[in-house]
């Protein structure tokens, strides 16, 4: 490659360079921004937030599960109730039948023994219910103060933190406007490769240095380091995938 090549080939690799470098600096804006302590509090009412509305939801879909099954055991028992109170009007009427056996009466006694038992056995569920229901309310109802309360705060501190971006903004379109400026130095095949590994590395581009990629600090084998002098395309790192970029600092 003559020396009018290989300038040409520093200058697309340093233009290049300088676009990362306002990429980053802007970056670092950006990161400062979601850093804030109001931003990061406000990630954390966020995940609160989802916490406790998945807490509602649940704790609701189990009262609601409750009261279906409370429905349905009051009916049974009451059901059962009139089952008792015909068998019991029945057993009166035959102790008063002469013609009644014992045999009768007994049966009679046994059925209604099983039914006080069916029904005590009912309301001791429905009880256990109601005490569930009671105790899912309360839960739902203190969950949902403590929502509502970070829903405020949570408010608030999203109106801050736009504030706070709207004082940085200025900051960010001078960036974009750079890096706009920039992209236009920088030849089109490289910035097409260059945002093609910046899918996977947040910083493409990589500096040698002590014949070592930047990036993952992984030795360069001679051959590469020659080919990388002596072309003016694309040498990426066979470890990271990174574009390498030699200088002479």
């Amino acid at each position: 490659m003559c020396a009018f090549e290989e300038g040409n080939a520093v200058r697309k690799m340093e233009a290049l360079w300088s676009y990362q470098e306002a990429e980053i600096a802007k970056s670092t804006v950006e990161n400062e921004i979601r850093s804030t302590p109001a931003r990061l509090q406000l990630a954390k009412l966020h995940k609160q937030l989802k916490s406790q509305q998945a807490v509602i939801t649940k704790l609701s879909e189990e009262i609601e599960s409750y009261e279906q099954q409370l429905v349905k055991l009051t009916d049974q028992v009451s059901k059962l109730e009139e089952r008792l109170q015909m068998e019991s009007s029945e057993l009166v009427t035959i102790k008063q039948d002469d013609e009644s056996t014992a045999e009768e009466m007994t049966e009679l006694k046994g059925d209604i023994e099983k039914l006080n038992r069916e029904v005590s056995q009912g309301v001791r569920e429905a009880k256990a219910l109601l005490g569930e229901i009671e105790k899912a309310s309360e839960e739902y109802q203190t969950t949902a103060r403590s929502a509502s309360k970070a829903k405020k705060e949570y408010d608030a501190l999203r109106v801050q933190c736009e504030e706070e971006k709207e004082a940085r903004q200025p900051e960010l379109d001078r960036h974009d406007q750079n890096l706009a400026s920039l992209s236009k130095t920088v030849d089109p095949v490289l910035l097409e490769r260059y945002n093609q590994v910046k899918q996977h590395h947040a910083v493409p581009i990589a500096k040698i240095v002590n014949s070592k990629c930047g990036g993952c600090n992984m030795s360069l084998p001679m051959v590469m380091l020659k080919k990388i002098a002596t072309t003016d395309g694309i040498v990426e790192c066979e470890n990271c995938g990174r574009i390498l970029y030699h200088t002479n600092d």
